[in-house]
């Protein structure tokens, strides 16, 4: 048996704002409570060699208190002081060194700031850069999650990233997956590891899944079939692909509904007007969204690295009881064909066929057993039984 600490520290690759929005880091906060644990969000690098122009809007916080901002009951934001960005001190060995020293008294005073004293507590990151956190604490059990292909989107390997991760291995204690090709790539040589996956909110599920749900009536006003992606708009998207369904099937109508990442993208569609942009939408809208939709379509670009996703994407439209076509993403295929047809490649005639294919299908199958195939992926049924096994077999 092991004791949970009484803190978690939960480091992320990007600003904590954003990454923040992902449900997973809640759930790990509810999931955490029984055992009378807080978690506590630890922002990237504010320090006063590079938030001048990395981060100008963060500039007064230079010279104020570090911020600790109360999320949930259990759940904190807290952004102390670094030395240096962790991108330049990962090259230079004393500069890792002095930001572990600051971060450790930083720690002290979090302590202080919460009424908690933990020696040791649970070090949880998700990309090797942030790798030196494993060396916080000598007693610390840490968790490094990987739920992306350590390459850049074309699939190229970084030999920076791959020292860092190969670095790190010795000081994990339990390395998660979020696909089972992450899985087979990069657990091999950690002492233990877990396939995780990826999932809803509890919350999330029970708005995408409800019936009662009324679609918006700015997208009705498309006409059918409506091919829909909501979500972050950018090049992640194989827009090529795209633009050659338009011009192949005129009469059918993509929808991306969401923030647009890139302005050019909505000039390289500019001569396809059944590829439309109704613009960005609260994140409460989304299950509105989903139900404006004929079909589901995630049309990401063809390279090892998205073959290696396992997308949010497909737990909101399963949710939602859409039927679904996907580019060649290996962990989708595990799910029933009524539900989402993962084609071979991202060649305009086999999207063709399979999206007509889906259209054709009886749409009560998808609503029958989309909300059943999601159901069984909820982040707080997910991060309670992971802590579970945790504490249960010693780690």
């Amino acid at each position: 048996m092991r004791d949970l600490p009484k803190i978690i520290l939960v480091f992320a690759a990007v600003d904590w704002p954003i990454y923040m929005r992902r449900p997973m880091v809640h759930a790990l906060a509810e999931a955490a409570k029984p055992y009378g644990s807080t978690v506590v969000a630890v922002n990237r690098p504010l320090c006063f060699a590079t938030t001048w122009f990395r981060k100008p809007n963060r500039i007064p916080e230079l010279f104020g208190r570090p911020r600790l901002e109360k999320l949930a009951n259990n759940l904190y934001l807290y952004s102390p002081r670094y030395f240096i960005h962790d991108q330049f001190a990962n090259a230079v060995g004393p500069l890792e060194e002095i930001n572990l020293f600051a971060l450790r008294k930083s720690y002290r005073h979090l302590q202080k700031r919460l009424g908690i004293t933990e020696p040791a507590p649970m070090i949880w990151f998700n990309y090797p850069q942030l790798g030196y956190v494993a060396r916080l604490f000598d007693d610390s059990f840490c968790v490094f999650e990987i739920y992306d292909n350590l390459t850049d989107p074309d699939g190229n390997e970084s030999n920076t990233v791959n020292r860092l991760e190969k670095k790190l291995r010795s000081r994990i204690d339990l390395l998660l997956t979020t696909s089972k090709k992450i899985h087979e790539k990069y657990a091999g040589p950690y002492r233990r590891s877990f396939m995780f996956g990826n999932g809803l909110s509890r919350t999330t599920y029970q708005r995408l899944s409800d019936p009662n749900v009324e679609a918006l009536p700015e997208i009705l006003d498309i006409p059918s079939p409506r091919l829909g992606y909501a979500g972050m708009i950018s090049d992640r998207l194989d827009w090529r692909l795209v633009a050659d369904l338009a011009s192949a099937e005129p009469s059918w109508n993509f929808i991306f509904a969401g923030h647009m990442a890139d302005d050019n993208i909505r000039n390289r569609m500019a001569a396809h007007p059944n590829v439309r942009f109704p613009g960005e939408y609260p994140q409460q809208d989304v299950p509105s969204i989903s139900k404006s939709f004929d079909l589901g379509i995630m049309p990401y670009r063809d390279t090892p690295f998205f073959d290696f996703l396992n997308p949010l994407k497909f737990y909101e439209l399963a949710a939602a009881g859409l039927p679904m076509v996907a580019s060649p993403v290996e962990e989708l295929r595990q799910f029933p064909d009524d539900l989402v047809r993962v084609v071979a490649s991202n060649g305009v005639d086999v999207w063709r066929e399979a999206i007509g294919n889906m259209l054709a299908a009886d749409p009560a199958i998808s609503a029958k057993i989309g909300p059943q195939t999601a159901a069984e992926f909820i982040w707080e049924d997910m991060t309670a039984a992971l802590l579970k096994k945790i504490t249960e077999e010693g780690g």
